[in-house]
């Protein structure tokens, strides 16, 4: 999210459904970089539809009997749980409620029992599976005020690596961390306006992180003690958020403000994006019984009046069929 400033068998909502009033919804799918091709994928259904204010942090949670999808309202305080074969209204979602903002999450194992990491305002902490504190892992002091932690990662080692955005305008005074599961916090990046979209490549060896304020994708080695070095730009000139790897070794990012997710080769180019009917796209993750759904956040904050009549569907979550893959998520390991 961004500054003010700047498996079939779950049930959807057909985007040319009476359920809605889009009869002829044009969600299309523009080709680009010459004859380079991409992954077909199907056209955008509702998974939710619950007009979540801010909507972000999608994981697929394998664990247990019911698996789901997982995702958070950052300004209401609310992490659902959404297993794939519910209601699209998200009437029969488990919800957890922490103190907002909760600026992003994951899965964790927590003392060899399953529960989350989450970033806060100005700290992690790691709950059990309903939610219930369990102790607080690091606290983040900030360099100014006006600043919050915003995106949130597990890294392929199972450290919790968590950016800062400025709530106030895009002066880049956020940063990228690195937090253990003893609580040790490093600084890995400072010079950050907007932290977003975090990845790694499929062998762990590059890190791929996201400063929107800029509209910027960078990469970097990233060796086994966490370090980033030798950064460069992976992609610019779109207001980048979530972001995620196929197994293919290619990308899709949402865009916020800008309606789309887009695909990237392995090299940073776009090889096609696809229309949405939101325009504030915070979050992408694949899930799904083969990890071929690739679901989509979006936020009705920062919407106009004409903008949210436009895009009433606004503030939910959509599922792309795919012919790709994606990976299972890497669990924060945290003593109890």
């Amino acid at each position: 999210m961004i500054s003010p400033y700047a498996a079939h068998s779950t049930i959807f909502y057909s985007l040319t459904s009476p359920l809605n009033n889009f009869l002829f919804l044009d969600i299309a799918v523009q080709q680009c970089c010459g004859d380079q091709v991409g992954n077909a994928v199907g056209d955008p259904e509702v998974f939710r539809s619950t007009g979540a204010i801010l909507g972000e942090s999608l994981i697929w949670d394998a664990r247990g009997d019911h698996p789901a999808m997982l995702w958070c309202d950052i300004t209401a305080g609310l992490i659902h749980r959404s297993p794939l074969c519910m209601s699209a209204d998200g009437s029969a979602d488990d919800t957890i409620t922490l103190p907002p903002p909760v600026a992003s999450f994951s899965v964790a194992e927590i003392g060899g029992r399953p529960g989350f990491i989450v970033s806060l305002a100005d700290r992690i902490v790691v709950t059990d599976s309903s939610g219930h504190l369990i102790r607080t892992v690091a606290e983040i002091h900030h360099s100014r005020l006006g600043l919050r932690l915003n995106e949130g990662k597990v890294d392929p080692a199972g450290r919790w690596i968590t950016g800062s955005m400025n709530l106030f305008n895009d002066d880049p005074v956020g940063a990228f961390y690195s937090v253990s599961g003893e609580g040790d916090v490093r600084l890995l990046r400072g010079g950050i306006g907007v932290a977003n979209g975090l990845e790694w490549s499929l062998d762990g060896r590059r890190i791929f992180f996201t400063d929107t304020s800029v509209g910027t994708i960078y990469t970097g080695a990233y060796s086994a003690n966490g370090d980033i070095t030798d950064v460069n730009v992976f992609t610019r000139g779109a207001p980048h958020d979530g972001l995620t790897i196929d197994t293919d070794g290619n990308f899709w990012g949402a865009l916020y403000g800008g309606g789309k997710v887009v695909h990237y080769n392995s090299n940073g180019a776009e090889v096609f994006a696809i229309d949405i009917p939101a325009l504030n796209l915070t979050s992408v993750a694949f899930g799904g019984a083969d990890l071929s759904m690739l679901y989509v956040a979006s936020a009705r904050e920062n919407l106009t009046q004409a903008q949210l009549e436009a895009y009433p569907l606004s503030g939910s979550v959509f599922a792309i069929q795919t012919d790709t893959q994606g990976r299972q998520p890497t669990p924060f390991f945290s003593r109890g």
